[in-house]
């Protein structure tokens, strides 16, 4: 028989079910690359976000509107996530010429439909696991600390709070990295 001070420390059936609720929705999850029939997806799903909490600004539209030369040319990637076939969410990968980073965490949305599935963290996994396939040392994202559950998911996949100088973003007030070596 299980002591009491086990019973408490054990996880709640509210915790369980939620949890084995994101683990079935996961299964109907797939993440593809990047093709051009998505530059919808990509552009709407960011431009939903952004104009929710921020503007819109010039480096948003430049990227935005042609990913495929900003980011795919440049030696970057694009991930599209499916949801019971649906495009729900993207992430890119941002080739950087930076002596400290490989690549930038970029452009991350979900639908609002999607969130909650655990979706943006198998997209972060994913990236993760593409920076290491292309032998990267270390990622870099920049943030708003207004937006909790982003920061939150960045740091469940590990990344720390770092100071840098610059930013195109007048939005952004943290910057995080994740070493990939250890």
């Amino acid at each position: 028989m299980k002591s009491g001070n086990f019973l408490l420390a054990e996880k709640s059936l509210f915790k369980r079910v939620e949890e084995e609720k994101k683990h079935r929705e996961s299964q109907e999850v797939d993440i593809i690359n990047y093709q051009p029939i998505y530059q919808h997806i990509f552009q709407s799903l960011n431009e939903a976000w952004i104009s929710r909490y921020f503007e819109m600004e010039e480096a948003d539209h430049k990227v935005l509107a042609d990913p495929q030369q900003s980011i795919i040319k440049n030696g970057g990637y694009i991930f599209v996530v499916l949801y019971k076939q649906e495009p729900v969410g993207v992430y890119a990968l941002l080739k950087m010429s930076d002596p400290d980073y490989d690549y930038e965490l970029v452009k991350m949305a979900v639908s609002s439909t999607a969130q909650g599935k655990n979706i943006g963290f198998l997209l972060g996994q994913a990236a993760i696991k593409k920076a290491l396939e292309l032998g990267a040392n270390k990622l870099y994202l920049e943030s708003n600390t207004m937006l909790k559950p982003a920061i939150n998911l960045y740091q469940k996949l590990g990344f720390k709070k770092v100071v840098r100088n610059y930013t195109p973003y007048q939005r952004c007030n943290i910057q995080m990295e994740l070493s990939l070596k250890k």
